[in-house]
């Protein structure tokens, strides 16, 4: 006798997902889990609509959610079809939204019961001791929109800037008629380089070391190589079961919002300034930034080559062979991915902190000159009059986006326990410093120390290569996407 019972099995997390082979249950989770978490959106423009519900009701801002789930939202599976399309057709994927609730949304709309119980979530980013933790600025030093209560963060994105204004307009428009106040938009617009790959404003390749938990996307990078650095990841990096619902294969993620703003003029003048104090010259000048970075401005990892290699940047490399003879232990890149070399912890550990950077560039002031515009020089004096006065001192910047299913032991983990720590790694005993580009509190003079020349320790380091501060936190606010499912049964 034949049962008609239906067996439920459970999403494997500790798995990367094929999501083109995907079983019942598997669909089912990427009908219900909101696009953007799992693979970046694509979009080259974003308008991040932040808002807080009306006091007192509840009932409209659920209608409101409701009506944004079934007619806007876009899920992943939706998404990843487009994407799919796009490589196959190049035709557009369209508008894309994505919807993210702080936890005071939660409490607005009625829902503190059904938030996640994530501890820094419900404190928020505002918290004084979120703020003392991460050593970010006083909130008074914040732009004033983050100042303020945000209940929910609606991420709109398209193809053209007219598309994306049109698309934020019209989400704006239900906004309000539900009552809404809208608190900030914040633009984002993508940059990239020559080679099509993209930039932050510095001029560095960004978001070429991302976790990868669709196993088509590691059927491509296995292409150029996994077997010194593996990007495998499994969907519990980022995926955490929606506690606003009880369905078995409704997801969400922790979204970390961060304003971050770039002194685009201050960075470039120091660099310059480094590579006379170890008297590198001609092409050679870019060394200096490279050992800052990790990467040369074309992504290539100056851990394998002294010289930008101008071809898809590597991932495929460990530092193993490296001990700061290259890539100096300080180098952004190894201060928040220390593949392995950190000494505080395994490998494995390590890997339990990675989290989805989903970031993209902003300009509140234009910029005069694209990075890939700007004119070679030979030395500092040439910089200072052909380079120097068409860089941005402030109006630009990231707006960073990271998905994580633990705040605290992911982005928090990075940010306080890496990027911050001036005893970071561990092995070899510091203090190296801390991370030059995201780093915040104290940089004491002489910590962060460069090789005088690439991978020859005969030669000693330089220890008057301070770099901080040259990136500035201007706000931001933990939030969670939650499922489609959730905010459909509203």
């Amino acid at each position: 006798m034949h049962s008609n019972v239906t067996v439920i099995s459970e999403i494997n997390l500790d798995a990367p997902l094929a999501w083109t082979r995907a079983n019942l249950e598997e669909l089912r989770l990427l009908q219900s889990l909101q696009g953007n978490i799992l693979k970046g959106h694509g979009r080259d423009f974003t308008a991040n609509i932040f808002f807080k519900f009306d006091a007192g009701k509840e009932i409209q801002s659920r209608r409101l959610l409701r009506e944004l789930a079934n007619f806007h939202l876009t899920d992943a599976h939706r998404q990843l079809l487009e994407v799919k399309k796009f490589k196959e057709t190049g035709e557009s994927g369209g508008p894309f939204c994505h919807l993210a609730l702080s936890s005071k949304g939660y409490e607005a709309l009625g829902l503190a019961a059904q938030a996640p119980p994530d501890e820094d979530f419900q404190r928020g980013m505002q918290d004084p001791s979120s703020i003392d933790a991460l050593k970010d600025p006083a909130i008074e030093n914040w732009e004033s929109a983050f100042q303020e209560e945000i209940h929910c963060l609606l991420l709109a994105g398209h193809e053209s800037e007219n598309e994306t204004t049109e698309l934020a307009d019209a989400l704006v428009s239900l906004l309000e008629e539900a009552g809404c106040t809208i608190i900030h938009i914040q633009r984002g617009k993508a940059l990239f380089n020559a080679a099509g790959n993209g930039i932050e404003h510095f001029g560095y390749v960004d978001g070429r070391s991302q976790p990868l938990m669709l196993v088509e996307d590691v059927e491509g990078e296995s292409l150029v190589g996994l077997s010194r650095w593996s990007p495998v990841f499994p969907l519990k990096t980022v995926l955490v079961k929606d506690p606003g619902t009880s369905d078995t294969f409704s997801f969400g993620s922790f979204l970390v919002f961060r304003k971050l703003e770039q002194n685009v003029r201050a960075f470039k003048t120091r660099e310059q300034e480094i590579a006379d104090l170890l008297q590198l010259t001609e092409d050679d000048r870019e060394l200096a930034g490279a050992m800052i970075v990790g990467r040369f401005e074309d992504g290539t990892p100056v851990s394998l080559s002294d010289e930008a290699r101008g071809r898809m940047p590597p991932n495929n490399f460990n530092y193993v062979d490296d001990p700061g003879r290259r890539c100096p232990f300080h180098a952004h890149i190894r201060k928040v991915n220390p593949r392995g070399s950190g000494g505080a912890e395994p490998e494995d550990g390590e890997r339990s902190h990675a989290i989805a950077r989903r970031g993209i560039p902003y300009e509140d002031v234009a910029r005069c000159v694209h990075p890939d515009d700007l004119p070679e020089v030979t030395d500092i004096n040439q910089f200072i009059r052909q380079v120097q006065p068409q860089l941005p001192e402030d109006g630009v910047g990231l707006l960073f986006i990271a998905y994580n299913s633990v705040i605290a032991n992911q982005f928090k983990f990075i940010q306080r326990i890496w990027a911050n720590n001036t005893s970071f790694p561990v092995q070899p005993p510091g203090p190296h410093g801390i991370d030059p580009v995201i780093g915040q509190g104290v940089n004491t003079p002489n910590d962060q120390k460069l090789p005088n020349e690439w991978d020859n320790p005969d030669k000693g380091t330089n220890d008057n290569c301070s770099f901080s501060g040259f990136v500035r936190m201007k706000g931001g606010q933990y939030f969670f996407s939650p499922s489609l499912t959730f905010l459909k049964n509203l």
